[in-house]
């Protein structure tokens, strides 16, 4: 009570009577402001009229007391105590002052613990809070069409409990009360009715674990369970034995979930978790477990990198098995352009994203999702930086021609219009596995003009670089068609083969030789034979060469290899015929010379000059001795012979035995030499 309500000072007496009505006001659920009225003023003992001045609602000292504002009511919306003073005066010159008080009640939740007993009992403890001890009674129905109604509490915490027979058709409802009156018997101001979930068999449930700071800490989010029950939080590593975190988690009656994080875990290691409580006849409460999920990057290259993982119910005896996992991914630090993948199967613990760019650093973690009621288990993220990637996927398609007998060309084909910034070629010769670097060029072909390819077989393999300066590993070997005869008229060659090391090459066709003949200059005469072999039987088209005199026992061929497939190009797939060139090969024949063993030079137009007669020669020479190893007779030219004279040209040699060599070069260059005698006969 204000001072100035007992002693109000400056000759103003104490004294006459009002009545508030009412006395208490409520703030509730229904009503947000409370207001009183102040009525029948009663003059002081032994005064016979009091008039009445006004009301001071909500006085306090220092107000001033010597005005009074006429009104008889006031509207307060806080709760608080509100003092009313009245004043008036007897009409002789005393004034008198009374005052009353006005509480205004703010009704509110009380602060509960709901626990079970089993499956029929259920105990509601009104904590001892501030809040609680505003109240005096407490009403509950239990939802079985049964309710309870306390007595005035005085003690705290204060317990209320109930037996079910049969399963409640409806959530209980809490209704708390404030007491007031010299015996606590007036009930005012009840609060907003508070249903809660009896609870009964209600385990508590962890519908959520998700790893945070590289699985150092682990949120851990509770549905489900009592209403305000207080639960442990155990943990143990994977294999290992339970403990108790020290950490509590409890829901609100007016949150469907609550969480709690638990910190200074090793994040290499795999931990489970479960929620741990006794009801209220001591009997323990396990939640369901849930264990983590620890991600693993490797990153193959820099565009390629393989997520694995752990199982997260491999250690769990009654928990449902995974139904799916996500892969979330998103560049690291910022997040941006985040999207989301799936193993194949959905329920494998590896992933494979091929498309990192170099130049960035990426996010994943892992999402799984157990059981019917989907129990959602998040992985704590992994960076992936492409630049530890080591190599580069091979991914180039080539192929070698032949264009002339001292260049071969090779070309690239990059699928889906991929261009390097640098290309890198290594070559072997001759059937070799040492390759050695021939060629740094940002273009997409190279013309190799140190080569022999008649002689022998040269493979090439190919890096490139991205723009980040990472390098790919070497693609597979890819080579000429080497055309050669290892038997008698047949031509022999390497097959066409084209590596395709990231399977871009669609339909492909079997491989087709065509067999063609090539003239003196080395253009087409015409083809000769199409095969899927790699080996023809030539005889009859080199017999017919062969015939021709112009064709100085020399035949030529050449391999076109073609193999049809479609490729990617501009994001379209289109036909396209792969098509390379062979060396040359050419067929030389020996050189075939008949030298005559007698020949009779004396005018008669038949038999008269020794010559050699032959082809595929070209060059001659033919030498005659006498009987004595003297040169009688030379020539090169081949259609020049000996017409039986001695070395003077004019004297007749006699009759006999005369000596003879006939030497010089076939078209190969190869030499032939045949010696022998011949009889001169006169």
């Amino acid at each position: 009570m204000p001072a100035k309500c007992k002693t109000p000072g400056s000759g103003i007496q104490v004294g006459g009577d009002f009545t508030i009505s009412p006395e208490f006001g409520c703030l509730d659920f229904t009503n947000k402001s409370a207001t009183t009225y102040a009525t029948n003023p009663l003059p002081p003992a032994g005064v016979a009229t009091l008039s009445i001045a006004g009301y001071i609602f909500n006085f306090k000292d220092g107000d001033n007391i010597n005005t009074f504002p006429t009104a008889n009511q006031s509207t307060f919306s806080l709760p608080g105590t509100y003092w009313v003073m009245q004043g008036g005066n007897d009409g002789s010159g005393t004034a008198y002052i009374t005052c009353k008080v006005f509480e205004v009640i703010e009704s509110e939740k009380p602060d509960i613990v709901i626990s079970s007993c089993g499956d029929k009992s259920v105990s509601v403890k009104f904590l001892d809070t501030p809040k609680n001890k505003k109240q005096g009674k407490y009403r509950i129905v239990w939802g079985d069409g049964s309710q309870d109604f306390s007595a005035q509490v005085t003690s705290w915490p204060h317990e209320m409990q109930h037996t079910y027979a049969a399963t409640p058709t409806t959530d209980p409802q809490i209704v708390a009360f404030y007491t007031r009156g010299a015996t606590n018997n007036i009930s005012l101001c009840p609060s907003q009715p508070y249903s809660f979930s009896v609870g009964l068999n209600s385990k508590p449930r962890i519908s959520e674990l998700e790893g945070l700071n590289g699985g150092a800490s682990n949120k851990i989010t509770l549905k489900e369970g009592s209403d305000g029950k207080e639960y442990s939080i155990q943990q143990k590593p994977k294999g290992g034995s339970w403990v108790d975190t020290g950490k509590k988690i409890t829901r609100n009656s007016s949150s469907l979930s609550a969480n709690q994080t638990i910190d200074g875990l090793d994040g290499k290691q795999e931990y489970c978790f479960r929620l741990q409580t006794k009801d209220g006849c001591g009997n323990e409460t396990l939640s369901n477990e849930v264990c983590t999920i620890i991600p693993k990057a490797t990153v193959l290259s820099p565009t390629e990198v393989k997520i694995d993982w752990n199982n997260p119910d491999s250690d769990l005896s009654a928990t449902p098995n995974v139904t799916r996992y996500s892969v979330g991914y998103s560049e690291s630090p910022t997040g941006a352009n985040p999207n989301t993948g799936a193993p194949t199967p959905s329920t494998g613990t590896t992933y494979i994203f091929d498309a990192l760019e170099c130049s960035k650093k990426y996010n994943f973690s892992i999402t799984a999702f157990l059981g019917a009621n989907e129990v959602i288990i998040k992985s704590p993220n992994v960076l992936v930086d492409p630049a530890t990637g080591g190599k580069l996927p091979p991914r180039s398609i080539g192929t070698v021609s032949i264009l002339t007998k001292d260049v071969i060309k090779v070309s690239l084909f990059e699928p889906s219009g991929f261009a390097a910034p640098k290309y890198v070629f290594y070559r072997a010769e001759g059937g070799s596995s040492t390759y050695t670097k021939v060629k740094e060029t940002k273009d997409n072909f190279y013309d190799d003009k140190n080569v022999e390819p008649d002689k022998q077989q040269y493979c090439y393999k190919i890096e490139y670089q991205d723009a980040c300066g990472n390098s790919s590993d070497q693609s597979p070997a890819f080579c000429s068609v080497f055309l050669t005869s290892a038997e008698a008229n047949t031509l022999n060659w390497t097959k066409f083969i084209i590596p395709d090391p990231t399977n871009a090459l669609q339909n492909a066709q079997p491989v087709e030789y065509y067999v063609e003949l090539l003239d003196a200059n080395g253009s087409v005469v015409k083809p000769v034979d199409t095969t899927p072999d790699n080996k023809s039987n030539v005889k009859d088209v080199i017999d017919q060469v062969l015939s021709d005199p112009a064709a100085k026992g020399q035949v030529t061929f050449r391999i076109l290899a073609r193999e049809k497939a479609t490729i990617i190009i501009g994001g379209v797939p289109t036909p396209f015929p792969f098509s390379v060139y062979s060396n040359t090969y050419t067929f030389i024949t020996p050189a075939q010379i008949y030298v005559p063993t007698a020949f009779s030079p004396n005018d008669d137009s038949n038999n008269d000059t020794f010559m050699a007669k032959g082809r595929f020669i070209v060059e001659f020479n033919l030498v005659i001795y006498d009987r004595w190893g003297n040169i009688i007779f030379e020539t090169k030219d081949f259609e020049t012979g000996w017409n039986g004279t001695e070395a003077d040209a004019l004297t007749p040699a006699p009759p006999g035995n005369y000596g003879y060599k006939v030497y010089g070069l076939d078209p190969a260059g190869q030499k032939f030499e045949k010696i022998g005698s011949v009889t001169l006969i006169r």
